[in-house]
């Protein structure tokens, strides 16, 4: 019996990207999957041969919003942008998601509701009309963990009472990694399962670039979409970017550094550089002998899954605790964002590419996260 599966995002750039794991396998089993989300997302809704039902609006694109959560950021740390953020701008924006949700699924009701951890119109929406409903952990399960009591569920607290609904609560979530790779203290009811990406991101185009040596390491380097889409954070990641690009001058390797609207500030002055928007990064970190990154989850699991060791620079939400974890678990090592400067960075990268052990602890980690379960929406659906 094919299920009626609604998966909802929220505008975030990889965020849709992020939900593959849910998607794919909802598809591969026959279910009809109607992404609902953003505007911003119809086109990857396409892509990935899945309906589409706008809900929501593209409201991390506002400039307002973006210089202020940056100021937030560059004045008084990640700890507090994690509270201005998710428990502040996201509460608030919860009613124009919710109300659009509420709308569609009382025209038609899916039979089941998977909606990202941190999209929390969605999960109102599905509570009010009672669908059977998981959280899909997008990477922010931890900071929403870590925010729920103090901030998140007292912000959201209003608009459940306005539709009758008890205290907020955290859901049931699926998490594309073994949980304890990412959770000190694990979610309620957490399932770990497969992580699966869609195919056209699996497909390295022909030859990266004419300028690149099959006998040199390649060392591939992105801070992520959303540093370089943010006009204010843009301002302080560009200097990070400068300073890995010196580094790499001084490392007989081959490059490829993806730096989104900030390419064009980036002119490289090596042949062996090449710096572009995007690229395809699961497929050429399979290729790729060191991923210098942001953090996000979803980039080190590509990182796992291509067996790259990393060099991990957080920037902001769950991307410092990330790339820690990943350091103590000798899968790369980490920096401070906001302290490396070009002799750290090569230091870091000298060591990583001439030690093997980095890359022996990668392909067991990669074992690992094949090994979990896959998922079986029937068997979900009957367990709600």
């Amino acid at each position: 019996m094919a299920l009626r599966i609604a998966i909802t995002a929220e505008p975030i750039p990889s965020h849709v990207s992020a939900l593959d794991y849910v998607t794919c396998p909802a598809l591969e089993q026959g279910h009809r999957v109607t992404l609902h989300a953003p505007l911003m997302f119809r086109r990857e809704a396409r892509r990935r041969g899945v309906e589409f039902a706008g809900a929501g609006t593209n409201w991390t694109c506002d400039p307002g919003v973006q210089q202020a959560a940056s100021e937030v950021w560059q004045t008084y740390g990640n700890a507090a942008f994690n509270r201005y953020v998710f428990g502040h701008l996201w509460p608030e924006q919860a009613e124009a998601k919710a109300r659009d949700l509420l709308t569609a699924w009382t025209q038609e009701r899916p039979d089941l509701v998977i909606a990202e951890c941190s999209d929390l119109g969605a999960h109102l929406a599905a509570r009010v009309l009672q669908l059977p409903l998981l959280a899909a952990d997008n990477g922010l399960g931890p900071v929403l963990l870590n925010l729920w009591d103090t901030d998140i569920a007292p912000a959201l607290l209003p608009l459940y009472k306005q539709h009758e609904q008890d205290t907020p609560t955290l859901l049931p979530m699926l998490t594309p990694a073994p949980v304890h790779w990412f959770y000190e203290t694990p979610p309620p009811s957490a399932r770990a399962v497969r992580r699966i990406l869609a195919d056209f991101r699996t497909t390295l185009p022909e030859g990266p670039a004419p300028s690149l040596r099959p006998s040199r390491p390649l060392v591939y380097v992105s801070l992520g979409t959303l540093t370089t889409a943010m006009s204010g954070l843009r301002t302080a990641i560009e200097p990070v970017y400068r300073e890995i690009m010196a580094a790499l001058r001084t490392i007989d390797c081959d490059a490829i550094v993806s730096a989104g609207d900030l390419a064009r500030h980036l002119p490289s002055t090596s042949p062996h550089i090449k710096v572009v928007e995007h690229a395809p990064q699961p497929a050429l970190l399979h290729r790729a002998d060191l991923f210098v990154t942001h953090g996000g989850r979803a980039s080190l699991l590509d990182a796992v899954q291509g067996s790259t060791p990393v060099l991990g620079l957080g920037v902001l939400a769950d991307q410092p605790v990330n790339t820690a974890a990943f350091a103590r678990s000798g899968l790369g090592r980490a920096l401070d964002l906001t302290a490396a400067r070009r002799d750290e960075i090569t230091e870091a990268m000298t060591a990583l590419l001439g030690t093997p052990r980095y890359g022996a602890a990668m392909s067991a980690a990669g074992a690992e996260l094949s090994q979990l379960a896959p998922l079986d929406f029937m068997e979900i659906r009957g367990s709600l």
